[in-house]
């Protein structure tokens, strides 16, 4: 069960997106007016798609692999300079969710149960929301005579984990004293924080189609630091987005 106070966090952060968004649309023909008297752009950046998280010590036993795909969410400010470098902070959020099934229980102690009482865990939910901050510098592979750029890049950032597991276990117990069962079923949720750092390289290529507004396709790979056995060692994701040059 996700706390009240971290539902409350992204409902408003959700309700910031929108005039992030047209803080975004309202600036770029002012920034058109600055381009020629800035000597350094400035601009921000919009991506999202698929993402894995890879290595953590909770795995799917045995159920299926279709959460292992989850959706991530990035946004940037960044600026440019020297005409191929640029730096800037980069925000992103995703999720890592896995499931144990178990089918067998175990014998529960003799001498208070009769023989054929049974006990165990048979199943177990967990979920880790991400929330990611860094910085980053890139370069452009390519001249910037034509629409196209080839961006490769890297950094350093921190990871923070939010996230419970919920698990479920049942017991059928025959007592030896009387002649009946005592079946129990309990749900327990346990909650688990923690902070790891990052060093990410990424891969962008952009597709100018505006004079402001670039097309982005790429990838990110992050490497997590962190002795928490749960947290996951890698993440992967592929992006989609646009990037708008506030000033050029």
């Amino acid at each position: 069960m996700i706390p009240f106070q971290t539902m409350q966090t992204r409902r408003k952060s959700l309700r910031v997106l929108p005039f992030f968004v047209a803080f975004v649309l309202l600036w770029l023909p002012l920034g058109g007016h600055l381009s020629a008297q800035s000597p350094v752009g400035m601009g921000v950046v919009l991506q999202g798609g698929p993402s894995w998280s890879l290595g953590s010590s909770f795995e799917n036993v045995p159920a299926g692999r279709y959460n292992l795909v989850q959706p991530e969410g990035n946004a940037g400010v960044y600026v440019t300079f020297l005409q191929n470098f640029r730096a800037g902070l980069d925000f992103s959020y995703t999720r890592l969710v896995r499931e144990q099934v178990n089918g067998t229980l175990q014998p529960m102690d003799a001498g208070e149960y009769l023989p054929g009482s049974v006990e165990g865990t048979v199943y177990r939910d967990f979920k880790t929301h991400f929330y990611a901050a860094g910085v980053k510098a890139e370069y452009n592979l390519l001249p910037k005579t034509g629409p196209l750029a080839l961006y490769v890049g890297t950094g350093a950032g921190c990871l923070f984990g939010d996230g419970t597991t919920w698990s479920l276990a049942v017991s059928n117990g025959m007592l030896a004293t009387e002649s009946k069962n005592i079946v129990s079923v309990k749900g327990h949720n346990e909650p688990h924080r923690y902070v790891a750092t990052y060093i990410p390289a990424s891969l962008s290529l952009e597709f100018m189609f505006l004079p402001q507004v670039s097309l982005c396709v790429g990838g990110t790979y992050r490497l997590v630091l962190s002795k928490e056995e749960i947290a996951p060692q890698s993440q992967v994701c592929a992006t989609m987005g646009l990037r708008f040059q506030l000033i050029k």
